[in-house]
């Protein structure tokens, strides 16, 4: 039978970007507690289980820089060194070494730039200097002449007879041993074997004893054996060698050089040959159970086990994951439909068995919308490293806190809010918090704080970053966006329209431009990122003291909780996320601005009214141009009223992504289906707003080419 490799290789794949985030986590921790043993074996069992993952699967650059990362870390470990600042920053350069390699063989990406610089400075540090043209090529060579302080060890490998259905190689076992030092001799018994005739072509019947010399301790060579199945054995036992003779008379010798390649496809050992005494020997079994010499050895022999409480958790393709929620969203419609001609039939009378039917699709689209529900901690992660090696360049000392990291959000959603958090917090560090000399005359304490904390709060979840920096400089963000021309001169604005303006394309107050910042991108990123996924950003800022960036969320992306209005025939959807309250505006409160349009007095503020029947083009005129019903809704802290014909209430609805199915369209964010049918076209806040600003802007060219003529 052809196995397919490629669904063990993207398994790969996606375990080895979990460890590189738990070794990038463990080592950022580790700088603050150099001593922490627990933390050492973390990032050592991350990087040996990607050594492994990766020589399995035939990705030797990998494999190999992980291999001479493991030396290093052995050495923390053992004591030889103590992990500071800069070995840690090593360690991080190495992690991001991993991961470029890892993205090479996974998506043929270029080669990490640092490679070779990051290897070589791993040798250094190992007290070896590496031959010129060796890096990243070619690994330190352990078989080469060993230390006087090495030790002989003797390891029985035995393996059950299931050993091949778990996907485990004996000969990437061998090569794993080889790789700690140098290989005497190896033993093989083959007493086991059946006849042709009664053997089982996926059953192993083979046990190895290696007789291995290595500088290592005997932790390193149990740790070779860290994935055997339960049901297989081994044994490691430190021995005394004399001379080159064979320890076990009349044993089959194997005189084996593991200097092939064992992990391509047809893994094989380049240089194997039988001893002069092969032929005429009966080979002695090795025994299936050997006893260790103490209780741990035993915990080492019989692998990993399952304890009672421990999770069990199976992947599940995306793609597949969302056919399934896609599919229950039809349901729900379809459910809907059924329920609404059933109660025109029934004329509105209730039956219990379609309620009952009801609730089980509801909760069946809650359960399948779990499925997809993550921690934000992996994105918090990420944000910590990233502080950190800007706070390094701009040589700012600042402490990094986070708070409900727990907090569950849809994939989808975590995945998309990275970036953005990416842009806030390296603005955070650049812009908001002091140097060290800056905040000790501020009489502040010379280290930053920028906490990142999340939580959840009805239907959305909110983002929260602080820092106790400089704060906003209102008056020259002002200034900055009268020269740039996006207010006028003479604009009266409230504080929070003042903050919102950092997060106009292009603004930027940076005196400079840096590789960090400067270049009025980063916001906007984050404005357009965060209202692509359906939520809203807000910034909130005492100068001298602080600031804070809110980003407002949806909990998954599949369904929305949305306000259906109507327009002459039409049916819209406002998601609910955005709607402050609705009113009835008299006629006389409506006022004309020259060059800035129609608006309303809301409690003192000057709120810009909009007219959706002309922006979205559904008709000429309103259906009721007296009844002036219109939505207050927010968007960047600024408020706009939406004139509607009718209110029809709040409904979940199921989103259905209008670009998939025919192209994208100024204003709507997607489509939704009604329980009668009929599609509605769910709006997007922000682009309404713009579609608005275009309009004026058109309205003013014309008029100003009009007087212009009359002139």
């Amino acid at each position: 039978m052809q196995v397919d490799l490629n669904r063990f290789r993207a398994a790969f794949f996606i375990e080895a970007d979990e460890h590189l985030q738990h070794m990038e986590a463990a080592l950022l921790q580790l700088e603050s507690a150099s001593g922490d043993t627990e933390l050492l074996n973390t990032i050592f069992r991350a990087a040996h289980t990607i050594k492994g993952g990766s020589t399995t699967f035939g990705i030797d650059e990998v494999g190999k820089f992980t291999h001479v990362l493991e030396n290093l870390l052995e050495r923390l470990r053992d004591g030889e060194l103590t992990a500071n600042s800069e070995l840690v920053e090593l360690l991080l350069s190495s992690v991001d070494v991993i991961y470029g390699l890892v993205s090479n063989a996974k998506d043929n990406t270029p080669l990490p730039e640092n490679l070779h610089e990051v290897f070589l400075q791993l040798q250094r540090v190992n007290g070896k200097e590496p031959a010129v043209g060796q890096a990243a090529s070619a690994l330190d060579e352990q078989s080469a002449a060993i230390t006087s302080g090495s030790r002989n060890f003797r390891v029985k490998l035995l393996p059950s007879r299931t050993f091949f259905h778990f996907g485990q190689d004996p000969l990437l076992l061998l090569r794993e041993l080889s790789e700690l030092g140098t290989v005497l001799r190896i033993h093989v018994d083959d007493s086991q074997l059946p006849s042709l005739a009664e053997m089982d072509p996926e059953a192993c019947y083979l046990s190895w004893v290696v007789d291995l010399q290595t500088a290592n301790d005997e932790q390193s060579l149990h740790e070779v054996f860290m994935f055997l199945d339960s049901d297989s054995k081994y044994e490691v036992e430190e021995i005394v060698v004399e001379g080159n003779e064979p320890n076990d008379e009349g044993t089959a010798e194997l005189a084996i050089a593991v200097t092939g390649d064992a992990c391509n496809n047809d893994p094989t050992i380049s240089t194997i040959g039988l001893g002069s005494n092969a032929e005429s020997a009966q080979t002695p079994p090795i025994p299936a159970e050997p006893k260790p010499k103490n209780e741990a050895a035993t915990l080492r022999s019989t692998g990993a086990q399952t304890t009672a409480g421990e999770m069990e958790t199976v992947r599940v393709d995306r793609q597949r994951l969302d056919d399934l929620i896609n599919q229950i969203g039809e349901l729900v419609i379809g459910a809907s439909m059924v329920e609404q001609e059933v109660n025109g039939i029934t004329g509105g009378r209730s039956l219990e068995s379609l309620a009952t039917l009801g609730k089980v699709v509801r909760d069946l689209q809650e359960m399948s919308l779990g499925l997809r529900m993550v921690p934000i901690a992996a994105t918090f992660q990420k944000m910590n490293r990233v502080l950190r090696d800007i706070a390094k360049k701009v040589n700012k000392k600042i402490d990094f806190i986070t708070e409900g990291d727990d907090t569950e959000l849809d994939k989808t959603v975590v995945d998309q809010i990275s970036d953005p958090l990416i842009h806030m917090v390296r603005n955070a560090a650049d812009h908001g918090i002091e140097t060290p000399q800056e905040r000790i005359a501020a009489g502040k304490s010379e280290v930053g704080k920028v906490r990142l904390c999340a939580f959840q709060q009805g239907g959305n979840v909110y983002v929260e970053l602080h820092d106790d920096g400089r704060g906003l400089n209102r008056k020259r963000i002002y200034e900055k966006a009268v020269e740039k021309g996006l207010i006028a001169p003479d604009a009266i604005l409230s504080d929070a329209e003042i903050c919102s303006l950092i997060f106009q394309a292009g603004f930027s107050t940076a005196k400079e431009v840096t590789d960090i910042s400067g270049r009025g991108v980063g916001m906007d990123v984050v404005r357009r990122n965060v209202e692509a996924l359906q939520g809203s950003v807000s910034i909130r800022s005492e100068e001298g003291k602080g600031s804070v960036l809110t980003v407002r969320l949806p909990l998954t992306l599949a369904i929305l909780d949305g306000l259906l209005i109507r327009l002459s025939d039409e049916v819209f959807v406002i998601p609910l996320l955005t709607v402050v309250e609705s009113i009835c505006v008299p006629p006389r409160e409506i006022k004309t601005i020259v060059g800035f349009g129609e608006v309303i007095q809301l409690r003192g503020e000057v709120v810009p009214l909009l007219r959706l029947h002309h922006l979205l083009d559904t008709s000429k005129n309103d259906a009721f141009p007296d009844q002036n019903l219109v939505v207050i809704v927010e968007d960047q802290g600024r408020r706009l009223a939406l004139k509607v014909d009718e209110l029809l209430g709040q409904q979940q609805v199921v989103i259905k992504n209008l670009e998939t199915n025919f192209r994208k369209v100024p204003g709507v964010a997607g489509a939704t289906i009604l329980g009668d049918g009929r599609v509605a076209l769910i709006l997007d806040v922000y682009g309404v707003s713009t579609l608005a600003s275009n309009d004026q802007k058109t309205i003013s060219l014309a008029t100003s080419s009009t007087s212009r003529g009359a002139i």
